[in-house]
């Protein structure tokens, strides 16, 4: 029964994306969220994980550059949040060689912290961000605590000084240093949600807003800061981006997590999409009907790894999909 689901799952991913384009890398994933590469070329994919699992469920999984799943870290906080999904591991970050997890909102412990992880695979807490929301008296909007932080994710300052962390829920990017300090950087008004974010070849750190409730077609935004956490809209009119990243030659890449095809459903299955988007602003559709696309990562050789399922999903419905660099289309985004 457990190789019938599997093979139908691989089945079903299949049929979402183009078969010459991107293929199935590992399945069998518990909500995979955020993802990073070490040195070596293995994957780091963060596991939100899942109700039917428990409230330890959240776990870091590594997957060698053949394709062979480990677990690298376990027994991480899950909260189920029946009105707005699940929250756990929600991402990575690689910095110096040490392995930094992001979690997100949640009742335990460890929930919206930065920890690192320790060579025994036990973690270590580095900052609390709900202890800094608090500190700021956010006011909650979730539901589950008594302040406004849902942690999405996490990214790695050029210079190695610091982490960089959306907050999904207050509308801010904040800076954690590595001996747990933690400052705003960058704020949007009126608290939007904020998702992905990664570092451009400029310099400047580049982040999406996913867009407030009810999350009309084209009312999410890319934005840029600058050293200084100066703001600037780069990129508009997208629906619901949940990742944003770079390729080699300095193209731009948004997850959709819905195309807004069916703005009376914006958490329907099947709608998420892939967009580049030129140095020019021109838009081209690289892949479509994605299924609960959560994010993206760029390995060292420039593919394309895409977490899919990684909300709404039951546990083992989580994917990672691999786009060969060739395969993306673009002018040059290679590595040579």
């Amino acid at each position: 029964m457990k190789l019938l689901t599997l093979l139908v799952g691989i089945a079903l991913l299949a049929a979402c994306v183009p078969r010459a384009v991107a293929q199935p890398f590992a399945t069998g994933l518990n909500q995979p969220r955020g993802m990073v590469f070490d040195d070596a070329g293995n994957l780091f994919v963060a596991e939100a994980g899942a109700a039917a699992i428990g409230a330890s469920s959240g776990r870091v999984m590594r997957i060698s550059p053949h394709g062979d799943l480990s677990v690298a870290v376990d027994g991480l906080p899950f909260t189920h949040l029946p009105d707005h999904g699940d929250v756990g591991a929600a991402d990575l970050a690689m910095l110096g060689g040490t392995l930094y997890v992001l979690t997100g909102e949640g009742h335990a412990a460890l929930s919206r912290s930065v920890l690192r992880v320790l060579p025994d695979r036990s973690v270590q807490p580095v900052a609390s961000l709900l202890s800094f929301a608090a500190a700021g008296l956010s006011t909650d909007l979730i539901g589950s605590g008594l302040v406004a932080s849902n942690p999405y994710a996490i990214a790695a300052a050029p210079d190695g000084r610091a982490l960089y962390v959306a907050d999904g829920a207050s509308g801010r990017v904040l800076r954690v240093t590595l001996d747990g300090k933690i400052s705003g950087f960058a704020e949007l008004p009126h608290m939007p949600p904020l998702t992905g974010l990664a570092f451009g070849s400029d310099g400047r750190l580049y982040f999406a807003d996913f867009s407030a409730l009810p999350h009309a077609p084209g009312s999410g935004a890319i934005w840029a800061a600058n050293r200084s956490g100066k703001l600037t809209p780069v990129a508009t009119g997208l629906t619901m981006p949940i990742d944003v990243s770079f390729d080699g030659a300095g193209s731009m890449y948004v997850l959709e997590f819905s195309d807004g095809r069916r703005p009376a459903q914006p958490y329907a299955a099947g709608l998420g999409r892939l967009l580049r988007i030129e140095l020019d602003g021109a838009r081209t559709v690289v892949l479509d009907q994605l299924n609960y696309p959560t994010a993206m990562v760029f390995s060292h050789a420039g593919d394309l790894y895409i977490a899919v399922n990684g909300a709404f999903s039951a546990p083992g419905q989580g994917a990672i999909l691999k786009i060969a660099c060739r395969a993306l289309g673009a002018p040059d985004p290679c590595p040579r």
